[in-house]
């Protein structure tokens, strides 16, 4: 018996011992009994409007306040133990948002933690120009809202307060388009702001330069490219508008608008006044409500820029953006329609022949797009798209012939994309089938061939990339452009090399000193051509 009776006392001290760090093990450094010694956590809910919020400590500790005034959580914690105030549970109708104070170390009580509530506000403003058709609004991508009548409307779904919204068309009435001001922002209060001008739509004529005019991409870039902010010189791009007026080029594709953009197009109008200027608007990827910082800032600097210059002809919404899948087909509708309310040039979006044939593997379609273009711009590239065309040639003998065989083929290619769009079945403004090709002007907007090898585990590049096929290529182009069966124009991609494309550079018409490659041979800024002029064209051996 006197040996049993420490062994049964000191099983008793384990299991005490036991239970108290399975509390602890609980609790954390939280103090279940409430010792004097632990501090407490709280502080004041302000803008409660009926309705609960459940707010929390540490992920635990859960404390429903009902009322505006001060809150304590019930559970204290250790001296110096990290704290961390969340929203739990939202009340109906309102949002709540720790605004301060709800993080830290507590050294004494806490009682500074704010917490701000707002309410749910809705969204809405006026629709002006409707003739008896629909329109169909929404807000952040979503919650359509049909209006057939001029007047307010205000959207079902409301936002909270202090939140972002974005107003766009989704579906514009039959043969009108509908432009929105005043459509995004940041809620303060009930929006009701919101402008909705809509108009019968008339289809703005090509600029007559495109079927008259020597059209070229260019871009002024020389060492980093716009992602480090490089600013050309003016002499630099006088030098370029110099080489490409000598060469003949008179419609130049520019890419954003920024004041890279305006600098050019104000020494052109300078120096070179006959040129002229298809301006474009970069765009990045964004959300479904298609705000986006960048987006906006191009998109401003475009309108001002082709209200401030004449020689502004036409504005390019995008590139490639479809194509690369970053951006919703709606949100570029809703740029294009933004941008051709406010200027008065001819408006396209340049993407890959793919999108605008239904063919991206996204699934993206044109449908949205189209109806609001004046012209329709496409992308076809034959090294890039070496697996859709037979480059290789293999059934004809190698030598020359195989040679010549590949380049035919590949003006093929490009005829067999144009096609591809030319024949894209799509509901116009009036809601009648029509195909591309019978309703809207196609210009193609990049095409090209490198001239040196950047990319090497491109096998077309390792044999192809050459000035000869690029000058064969060039050649092949105007002869298809000339026969009036193609393209109404076609911008050659493009002028000067940019080495700070890495694996996508070499496709210049000059290298990056601006020294002229043999596609620019037999023009005033070229040399001579060699007789016969294709010798030496890369080929598959």
């Amino acid at each position: 018996m006197n040996q049993v009776l420490p062994l049964l006392r000191r099983h008793r001290w384990l299991s005490i011992v036991g239970l108290g760090l399975a509390l602890t093990g609980c609790g954390g450094s939280q103090n279940w009994s409430n010792n004097a010694s632990y501090v407490s956590i709280g502080g004041t809910v302000s803008g409660l409007n009926g309705g609960s919020v459940v707010l929390a400590n540490n992920g635990g500790d859960p404390l429903t306040v009902s009322a505006n005034g001060a809150f304590t959580f019930a559970l204290k914690i250790a001296p110096n133990a990290q704290y961390a105030v969340t929203i739990r549970t939202q009340p109906e109708g309102a949002v709540c948002s720790v605004t301060s104070g709800g993080t830290g170390a507590a050294a004494f009580n806490v009682t500074n933690v704010a917490v701000t509530c707002l309410p749910d506000v809705t969204v809405g403003g006026a629709a002006t120009g409707l003739n008896g058709g629909i329109v169909v609004l929404q807000n952040n991508g979503a919650n359509d809202l049909a209006v057939g009548a001029d007047g307010s409307f205000t959207f079902a779904q409301k936002i909270h307060d202090g939140g972002a919204y974005a107003v766009t068309v989704k579906t514009p009435p039959n043969g009108e388009l509908c432009s929105v001001t005043n459509g995004s922002g940041t809620a303060s209060g009930a929006v009701t702001s919101v402008s909705v001008n809509c108009s019968a739509f008339v289809r703005r004529p090509l600029p007559a330069i495109y079927r008259t005019g020597k059209a070229v991409a260019y871009s002024a870039y020389r060492s980093g490219g716009p992602g480090v902010g490089e600013m050309p010189t003016d002499d630099a791009v006088l030098q370029d508008l110099s080489l490409l007026h000598t060469a003949g080029f008179n419609l130049l594709r520019l890419f954003g608008s920024d004041n890279v953009a305006q600098k050019i197009i104000s020494l052109a109008q300078s120096n070179y006044p006959e040129m002229r200027f298809q301006l474009g608007i970069y765009l990045e990827g964004a959300p479904a409500s298609c705000v986006d910082s960048v987006n906006q800032s191009q998109i401003n600097k475009a309108i001002s820029l082709a209200n401030a210059y004449s020689n502004v002809v036409s504005v390019s919404i995008g590139n490639e953006t479809s194509f690369a899948g970053n951006l919703p087909a709606s949100c570029l509708a809703s740029y294009v329609l933004t941008v051709r309310g406010q200027v008065q040039q001819a408006v396209t979006a340049d993407d890959d022949y793919t999108f605008y044939a239904g063919l991206t593997s996204s699934g993206e379609k044109p449908d949205l797009v189209l109806p609001l273009l004046d012209f329709v711009s496409i992308h076809t590239y034959p090294l890039s798209n070496a697996g859709r065309w037979d480059w290789q040639q293999l059934s004809v003998a190698t030598g020359p012939g195989r040679a010549v065989a590949m380049m035919n083929a590949s003006l093929q290619n490009a005829v067999t994309s144009y096609n591809s769009v030319a024949n894209y079945l799509y509901r116009d403004i009036n809601g009648n089938t029509v195909t591309i090709g019978n309703s809207l002007p196609i210009v193609i907007g990049e095409t090209g061939w490198k001239a040196t090898q950047t990319n090497g585990n491109s096998l077309i590049e390792l044999f192809t990339a050459n000035q000869i096929n690029q000058k064969w290529y060039l050649d092949l182009l105007n002869g298809w452009q000339a026969a009036g069966t193609g393209p109404v124009s076609i911008f050659y991609f493009e002028a000067f090399d940019e080495a700070w494309k890495g694996t996508d550079d070499g496709w210049g018409l000059w290298d990056a000193s601006r020294t002229a490659r043999y596609a620019l041979c037999g023009t005033p800024a070229g040399d001579v051509c060699n007789n016969p002029v294709y010798d030496g064209a890369g080929y598959y051996p």
